[in-house]
């Protein structure tokens, strides 16, 4: 049974890095969730993997981008290669690797949003995205202070509001997209500036 369990395990960590050579966002989302359970599990090996490959995903996204968030993502990037080495022997602190973790979804959220932004294309028919951007920014801001957190965890909640709107269509939507265009900016501004 054990070894079905550590043959399962390997499988789904061959199975993400099987990504790495075109990764999607998911994808990356995906890696960064398994090293955090394979740290809790104390899978040294596969947690360096995941890392390594992890990394290497968010230098991709981070060349791939236009945005100001492209140096971020590198800077953490580095930030989590810094911890393979620690990973190796089992001394990868658990607070560490969550800020790190934490911090590259509220980036990648606030990237993705930033190009969309950026593009000038219309936000109508981009509800789901933005509810999953938006998403990844409230899962990340754990990292922040009391003070920050709040203030950017109210920003996100109108705008999740005005994504409501949006999807709505018609007139509702059409006049939910300007202001929404206006708070997604103020997010990722936010975001920009804390980072």
């Amino acid at each position: 049974m054990k070894m079905f369990k550590l043959l399962r395990s390997g499988l789904l960590v061959l199975g993400l890095f099987a990504v790495q050579s075109s990764f999607a966002q998911g994808d990356l989302i995906k890696l960064l969730d398994s090293a955090t359970s394979l740290q809790a599990k104390g899978d040294k090996e596969n947690l360096s993997k995941v890392l390594t490959s992890a990394a290497s995903g968010i230098e991709e996204e981070a060349k791939s981008t236009k945005s100001a968030f492209g140096g971020k993502l590198l800077n953490q990037a580095g930030l989590l290669k810094k911890l393979i080495p620690l990973a190796q022997k089992g001394l990868a602190q658990k607070g560490a690797l969550e800020k790190i973790i934490n911090t590259v979804k509220m980036l990648l959220g606030a990237n993705k949003i930033s190009n969309l932004l950026g593009s000038g294309s219309s936000l109508i028919g981009q509800a789901a995205s933005l509810k999953s951007n938006l998403g990844l920014i409230q899962t990340g801001m754990s990292v922040l202070s009391g003070g920050e957190g709040q203030k950017l965890g109210s920003l996100v909640t109108t705008a999740l509001g005005s994504v409501g709107k949006l999807e709505k269509g018609g007139i509702t939507g059409k006049a939910a997209e300007p202001v929404l265009k206006s708070q997604l900016g103020g997010i990722t501004e936010m975001v920009k500036g804390l980072f």
